[in-house]
């Protein structure tokens, strides 16, 4: 029997998007085993693949076939070298970014396409699978969109750099519901602490497929660039993502369904000699209350229009 190996970065975001090239294995009878930090978390989500947690990496020689997400991890690094080495002949990177280890048989995204749309042709070109986004998610047992003014708020993500402000959060909410929506934040378990006494609601669930579930019934999502924004996007739920780069969320955006991206309005310079790293520090104060509720408004006109 064939058998892949796909091999994912950490964030459950690429989990999310490298079930595309899983999906595309599948389909090609390649019987692919995709390698995750969070294996247990998306197995939830996708009940008809085979997860594990990272393995010994010469155990990936007894995989015909093995696709890496390139992270510019240990273990990418550690797969480079035994490449050029002749050891791992039969893998094969993709790689969101230039790279000076791009080689033969390897895939570059186009940064001016969505991850999502740059994977479906990763796998046209490297599987000669047809074009498809499609992922296998499972989808929830509840109703789509059944509370379609409620707008689930994911204020944080792993990187607190990435993040737009508590307090701008906080006013895009109330904003939102005197317009009649209900906003809900969500966050995780570890960072409860620091949002329970603000008088939000703040639903707890027990795993990523309670979650998924909510968000399925819910009407869109608003949050930084996170991975909700891919699973909300992925369930057929509208986004908006708040992006201090626009570089990277020009690539990263949720890219299954309908979506908005606000992010800043010019470049923003990073003094590296003085230390003041203005972009990575400070874009959040580029990015006003008002214009995030402005790009929101608009978002559910677009969804209302797309229903007509």
């Amino acid at each position: 029997m064939t058998r892949s190996a796909l091999l994912c970065a950490s964030g459950i975001g690429d989990g999310l998007l490298m079930m595309i090239v899983a999906h595309h294995l599948k389909k090609c009878r390649l019987n692919p085993t995709i390698f995750h930090d969070g294996a247990e978390d998306l197995s939830l989500l996708f009940e008809d693949h085979i997860f594990k947690r990272h393995l010994p990496l010469e155990e990936l020689e007894s995989y015909d076939t093995v696709i890496v997400e390139n992270d510019n991890s240990k273990r990418a690094w550690d797969l480079f070298r035994l490449r050029d080495q002749g050891k791992m002949g039969h893998v094969r990177f993709i790689f969101p970014t230039p790279s000076k280890n791009f080689k033969e048989g390897d895939f570059l995204f186009n940064s001016t396409l969505p991850v999502a749309t740059n994977l479906a042709n990763a796998c046209a070109a490297l599987l000669g699978s047809p074009h498809s986004k499609e992922n296998d998610l499972t989808l929830p047992n509840g109703e789509h969109q059944k509370y379609s003014k409620r707008v689930v708020i994911h204020p944080t993500s792993n990187d607190p750099k990435r993040n737009w402000g508590k307090k701008q959060f906080l006013e895009l909410a109330k904003l939102i519901e005197m317009e009649g929506y209900s906003p809900v934040f969500c966050v995780s378990p570890s960072e409860r602490i620091e949002w329970e006494e603000l008088g939000i609601e703040l639903p707890l669930f027990a795993n990523l497929k309670e979650l998924a579930a909510y968000i399925y019934e819910s009407g869109f999502l608003i949050g930084n660039d996170s991975g909700l924004g891919h699973l909300a996007s992925n369930l057929g739920i509208e986004t908006l993502t708040i992006s201090g780069n626009p570089k990277r969320v020009r690539l990263w955006r949720p890219d299954w369904s309908l979506g908005k991206v606000v992010t800043i309005p010019f470049p923003l310079p990073n003094f590296k000699g003085i230390n003041f790293r203005m972009r990575e520090n400070h874009w959040q104060k580029f990015i006003p209350v008002k214009r995030s509720f402005k790009a929101f408004m608009e978002l559910t006109h677009e969804s209302r229009s797309h229903l007509l």
